[in-house]
Parts: structure tokens; C-alpha cells; sequence
């Protein structure tokens, strides 16, 4: 397979390899991304210029697994007749990347939130996206990129 780099509205050429999410943004030296709202704007110019993609998904206000798995997907571009699910996820998750490869950074804001009011779908949430985010790397031999930041006003364990 060969390599790609990302250029402009997420075009890609010849020469895009894997980028650790730290070279853009020093910060996120481990996963899960756990980062200040009030850095965002600031971190999304450095995603940016480092090739990646941004998208953006509210998490606040999410209630199950199955809303958690279909804001992602539909900011990931999936087709309608995705209606949630982490098994139609990830079945759709390498085709999607295959089709439309790409280095994408997907922005969970409200992130805090979610885990303040609901940890348990917070730790589900996050351990099956780190599992999408794995499954991207070893598919996509180094041409495919796809992480998750989580973005929120007080990440207590931050202080």
C-alpha cells in the first residue's frame, strides 16, 4: 500500500504517513485526549496545519452507547442507513476509510459533562472509539488517521 499526505478540505497525495496527535498539539501526550475548552480554537489551528481533518460531535447531551455511535459515525461521513450500534460501527468504520482515506481529529466537546453525569457511558464511550482509533492504525498501514479528543470546561483530574 502506498503512503498519502494530506492536503487542503482533506485531499490526499503521495506521502501522508501516521502523525501522533503530540506533534501537533503538546499537551495530548496520552490517550484518551483529555483537554481545556478554553484551548480549542488554539489546538484546532494545530490539527489543522498538522493535516488533520477536523470534525466536531456534542457528546453533553448523549444518554446511550447507541447515540454515542451515531453522532460519531455522522460526523465521520457515514451513510444514512447507519442508525447506531458498535458492530455496524466498526463494520462500516474501514470501508468508510478505504473509500475516503483521510487523517481525521474527531472533536467530542462536553466531554466533561458526559462523564460528570454518567461515567459509565463516558469509559464505554471512550474505550470503543480508542478501539476505532486502533482499528484505523492497523488497517490503514500508516495512510489512514483517525483520533479522538475530548474537549470540556473542568476535567478536574487536570488541576
Amino acid at each position: 500500500m502506498g503512503t498519502f499526505q494530506a492536503t487542503g478540505e482533506g485531499a490526499l497525495v503521495r506521502g501522508m504517513k501516521w502523525r501522533p496527535v503530540s506533534g501537533a498539539i503538546a499537551e495530548a501526550a496520552r490517550e484518551p485526549y483529555l483537554l481545556r475548552e478554553r484551548d480549542r480554537d488554539r489546538y484546532e489551528k494545530a490539527l489543522n496545519g498538522a493535516g488533520f481533518t477536523v470534525r466536531h460531535v456534542d457528546v453533553s447531551g448523549l444518554w446511550s452507547e447507541r447515540e454515542a455511535s451515531l453522532a460519531v459515525a455522522r460526523a465521520l461521513g457515514f451513510p444514512d442507513f447507519y442508525h447506531g450500534g458498535w458492530d455496524g460501527f466498526f463494520d462500516l468504520l474501514v470501508s468508510e476509510f478505504q473509500e475516503r482515506p483521510d487523517r481525521i481529529a474527531v472533536c467530542l466537546t462536553g466531554a466533561d459533562e458526559l462523564a460528570q453525569r454518567d461515567l459509565r457511558l463516558f469509559v464505554r464511550t471512550s474505550w470503543q472509539l480508542q478501539g476505532a482509533t486502533e482499528t484505523i492504525a492497523s488497517e490503514g498501514e500508516g495512510a489512514w488517521q483517525l483520533e479522538f479528543l475530548y474537549w470540556g470546561q473542568d476535567w478536574r483530574s487536570l488541576e
